[in-house]
């Protein structure tokens, strides 16, 4: 997507680096002018509400106050929430941003031509929009975006890890710069909603978690994300910013909705209205940081909950059975056995506990014959896992069979 740009833009390759009274640039379609407030337009018309605060940059400013509805949720200050998520990168600054770029592939042939920042105020959440109306103003648009960052800060964004981030930092090093928030910490969100809604919803993207967890329905102003590029592109060749409508409402409301969801995940991990599922989730989350004790406590919540019970009690059992405490690992399994619709794991792992911890064979050929009845039940899979499973089985029944008659003879 960022080809056409390049080529509609050669003569701003030509002339970047270049001051602007030398003869030799190259002449743009469009010659900067000084606009009113003393700061460099480069001719750009129909853009919203804002001001030119370095040349060929755009601000533009907006907020959201804390106590009002955003989709089905109360928007509150997410900076609130910075030390419940510390373990997961968030910081007691956090700066919230979204990058809309002239291509989705990153490399150095993709710039960013839209930064939004969100940053916490006091009785407000602000949303600050940078705007690059010329790419050969680029190093002024850096600048820009460092005079909006506090000095002490953390990053938040969704996927910011692999793109925005990296981006970023590609386009400081073409730059010749080194960004001052080079050692900021980083929250990635999108780790942290995939971790909550992956199977539970058929995408993890922003807009799929945006519509389904937190109630936000987007107006017809709004613009795919694919289409952006090619949307800048005809704002390049124009000089146009009405079609650029759609990205500004886009990327505010990213950021706004990253905010949000910064909230909704810190409310899970907090216990606030969770299911027994959100509580197994939860208490993995913990599990994974090495902080156990809130691991337990979040899988104990989750057995007070119908679609918790199984879950939780697997989970003990894992851990009884690592910890060596076998008598407890068997009797979690027993209860997640009465609540597992698909029970061969269950019976496997207690054949393989009765045969190997306990030496009650009979028990063991017990649960293994019942293990084997569930997968003939399944004989319409009879994929190479089924028979994989079923080879096994068979073969721990035998072996079984000969323990028992061999401790009789």
């Amino acid at each position: 997507m960022a080809r056409p740009i390049k080529k509609d833009m050669e003569y701003l390759v030509k002339r970047r680096g270049k001051p602007d009274g030398d003869s030799r640039n190259e002449r743009s379609h469009v010659m900067p002018y000084e606009g009113k407030d003393g700061r460099w337009d480069v001719g750009a018309a129909g853009l919203p509400q804002g001001r030119w605060t370095a040349r060929g940059v755009y601000r533009i400013e907006s907020e959201v106050a804390y106590g009002s509805s955003y989709g089905s949720h109360i928007f509150r200050n997410p900076q609130n929430h910075a030390l419940l998520l510390k373990p997961w990168g968030a910081h007691s600054t956090s700066v919230f941003i979204d990058l809309e770029t002239t291509g989705l592939s990153g490399g150095t042939g993709t710039y960013a031509f839209l930064a939004g920042l969100g940053i916490c105020g006091s009785e407000s959440f602000k949303i600050i929009q940078l705007f690059l109306s010329d790419p050969g103003c680029e190093s002024e648009w850096l600048s820009a975006l460092e005079a909006e960052l506090p000095e002490d800060l953390g990053f938040v964004t969704y996927n910011g890890a692999c793109f925005d981030i990296p981006l970023l930092r590609t386009r400081y090093t073409l730059a010749r710069r080194t960004p001052v928030w080079k050692a900021a910490p980083h929250m990635d969100l999108l780790l942290l909603a995939r971790h909550f809604y992956r199977k539970r919803l058929t995408s993890c993207s922003l807009s799929s978690v945006e519509s389904h967890i937190l109630g936000v329905q987007r107006s017809g102003d709004d613009i795919q994300g694919r289409d952006i590029p090619a949307v800048y592109a005809d704002f390049l060749r124009t000089r146009d910013a009405a079609c650029l409508r759609g990205v500004f409402y886009h990327n505010r409301l990213d950021i706004v909705s990253l905010a949000a969801l910064t909230m909704k995940v810190a409310a899970l991990l907090a216990g606030e209205g969770c299911s027994g599922e959100d509580w197994l989730r939860c208490g993995d989350l913990w599990y994974i940081m090495g902080r156990g004790k809130e691991a337990q406590a979040a899988w104990q919540r989750a057995m007070e909950q119908e679609d918790g019970v199984c879950g939780a009690n697997l989970r003990f059992a894992d851990s009884s059975r690592r910890n060596g405490d076998f008598e407890s690992a068997k009797r979690h399994f027993e209860v997640a056995l009465r609540y597992e619709k698909h029970p061969f794991e269950i019976l496997e792992n207690l054949a393989k506990l009765e045969e190997h911890r306990f030496q009650n064979y009979e028990a063991a050929l017990d649960y293994a014959k019942r293990a084997l009845s569930w997968l003939d039940s399944r004989r319409s899979l009879r994929d190479c896992k089924w028979s994989l499973q079923r080879r096994e089985v068979i073969h721990r029944i035998e072996r079984l069979e000969r323990k028992i008659m061999n401790r009789g003879a």
